[in-house]
């Protein structure tokens, strides 16, 4: 007697596919692992952007200076607001990130104006790469360079 084959696949066949797109995927994720880690470098970038700008806004809106302070050797900076002592931005960056200062004294001083009282650079590091933050003098500006 003849069993009639109803052209679905056998699990032999299921099992070499299911092999295949298993040892493509194995291959894949490593290359995916530097991608996740570039966007997490942009994304903690981004962050200290907006809160360096926010920082900048506040002193403007509210008409007192904001001091914000990096921690040599940690990951953290806050913002306060002079006078007043009120803390504006408080943040930690991810683990291996940490700041150093270089040529700026602590604190940044963002005046009543928006603009930054002594200009400086702050280096953001970790074990696979570093940044340079610098701040110029005049209307609050600064800039992120990948070293």
């Amino acid at each position: 007697m003849k069993v009639a084959r109803n052209g679905g696949f056998t699990l032999l066949e299921m099992l070499v596919v299911l092999s295949v797109v298993l040892l493509l995927s194995v291959l894949a994720v490593p290359a995916f692992g530097g991608a996740v880690r570039q966007q997490e470098e942009a994304h903690m970038l981004a962050v200290l952007r907006v809160d360096l700008y926010s920082a900048q806004q506040h002193a403007i809106a509210h008409r007192r200076k904001v001091s914000v302070f990096f921690s040599n050797g940690r990951g953290e900076y806050r913002a306060v607001e002079g006078g007043s002592g009120r803390t504006v931005v408080v943040r930690s960056l991810p683990a291996p990130w940490r700041f150093q200062l270089g040529t700026l004294r602590n604190p940044l001083i963002f005046t009543d104006n928006g603009n930054i009282e002594q200009a400086g650079t702050v280096w953001v590091k970790s074990g696979r790469g570093s940044y340079k933050v610098t701040f110029l003098l005049g209307k609050g500006r600064f800039y992120v360079q990948k070293m």
